[in-house]
């Protein structure tokens, strides 16, 4: 649900996100007055600043904001054990001049029981047990989005989606268990196009659109072990292209390009556990793609998606450090039989090499104020990899300001090599309340 869109970049858009998101919170607040049982009331914005490294300047680059409502339902006088959470934001990229002033985030209502918790409305449901990447988070689409949106090559977050969460705790000859069951409404057909192709068309029936996702887990010491399955559609279309008639003095077809939804089958499992100071995890996803015959004829089409079912795996650990904890260090290992991690496609006629990839976060905080973060991934296909050193100063309790940039490894055909990130710093202030 979008309130507004944004057309034309204005630099006083910044100025008007946060006042905003601060007399929307300082209203709903003294409306409530001292001692009230009304909501309890955050937000956060963020400011980012380019610096090109090419001669560019300096210049805005994304303006982003988030407010957000928790109630408990008891306070409202409703005789349910429950909890009540909306959350709204905005966005404006300067660069490209686009954004949306207002939209729904999350909105959902938790209810609680002996035996089961019970979340209805739109919403995020993380699974994963690995750091960022995650083969066993079926149920939010990821949008492909580049490493300066995201803060970090690992920070990704998937979209909320319109769903019914079930977790249940049944136990069996005193073995107790944990069961959950997603039943989701697609909502990637509107958000995850291909950039640039045709938009696919999109199932009209109701029951066409659900998805549902289960995973039972249990208990052992330590350690948590679950294992998982999904029935849905993949995040992104696929794509091939279709040859079409020789063009009046050309040798050579045109290729239409066409896009298409389907879905898919994953099988996943996922286990992490603690063994002194460290954490261990380990999660992996085997997928089966519903077939599509365009996709395996390749004497009138070229196709750029595949038919074959592909496997992903993680696995990592991190410990803290010193007196107080202020040094943090993680490593983890990510294997996709699919190829790149940043695109799904492949060249047509290429092989598919699967992709083994190296990734690290090291992160120190000094006084409290200072924080040194150090974030690298490495494709060990191809020799390439990105570095993303950041520096954070918290100024207050509220408001922290940092800078950063991406050092790009290996050469420029590389996976990593060509992405853009490489040639600028990004600065920014962030506010918490």
């Amino acid at each position: 649900m979008r309130v507004g869109r944004i057309l034309k970049d204005n630099y006083v858009i910044p100025i008007v996100c946060i006042v905003l998101a601060l007399v929307l919170s300082s209203a709903i607040a003294n409306a409530m007055g001292p001692g009230s049982t009304g909501p309890d009331i955050s937000g956060e914005f963020n400011q980012t600043v380019n610096l090109s490294l090419n001669g560019g300047g300096l210049a805005l680059g994304i303006t982003d904001y988030r407010l957000a409502l928790d109630q408990n339902l008891r306070q409202l006088g409703i005789n349910v054990h429950g909890h009540a959470h909306v959350s709204v934001k905005g966005w404006y990229n300067h660069d490209v001049s686009d954004g949306t002033l207002l939209e729904l985030d999350e909105a959902y209502i938790d209810i609680y029981r002996d035996l089961f918790d019970l979340r209805l409305g739109q919403q995020v449901v993380s699974w994963g047990a690995a750091y960022g990447l995650n083969p066993t988070d079926y149920i939010n689409p990821i949008p492909l989005t580049s490493v300066s949106d995201q803060g970090g090559f690992m920070d990704i977050s998937g979209l909320p989606v319109p769903a019914i969460y079930v977790s249940a705790y049944p136990s069996w000859k005193d073995t107790s268990f944990e069961a959950d069951v997603a039943l989701v409404l697609n909502p990637r057909f509107q958000e995850l196009p291909i950039p640039g192709f045709p938009i696919p068309e999109t199932p009209k029936s109701f029951v066409d659109r659900l998805e549902i996702a289960g995973r039972i887990g249990k208990n052992f010491g330590m350690w948590d072990l679950y294992i998982s399955g999904f029935r849905g559609w993949e995040d992104m279309p696929v794509l091939w292209f279709e040859f079409g008639s020789f063009p009046p003095g050309e040798d050579s077809p045109f290729l239409i390009p066409k896009t298409a939804y389907r879905k898919a089958t994953s099988f996943g499992a996922s286990a992490s556990g603690t063994s002194g100071p460290y954490t261990f995890w380990g999660e992996g996803s085997y997928n089966f793609p519903d077939k599509m015959k365009e996709l395996d004829i390749p004497s009138s089409n070229s196709p750029i998606s595949s038919n074959d079912s592909y496997f992903q795996v993680v696995a990592g650990a991190d410990r803290m450090f010193g007196d107080a904890g202020q040094y943090y260090l993680m490593g983890q290992y990510i294997y996709n039989s699919q190829g790149s991690l940043l695109s799904p496609y492949n060249m047509p006629g290429e092989e598919v090499k699967a992709g083994h990839y190296l990734a690290a976060i090291a992160r120190a905080t000094i006084h409290d104020d200072h924080e040194i973060e150090l974030l690298s991934i490495y494709g060990i296909s191809d020799d390439s990899g990105i570095v993303v050193p950041k520096y954070t100063y918290k100024i207050n309790p509220i408001f922290s300001a940092w800078i950063g940039t991406t050092f790009l490894v290996g050469d420029e055909g590389g996976e990593f090599g060509s992405l853009s990130e490489g040639k600028s710093a990004v600065a920014g202030i962030k506010a918490v309340w």
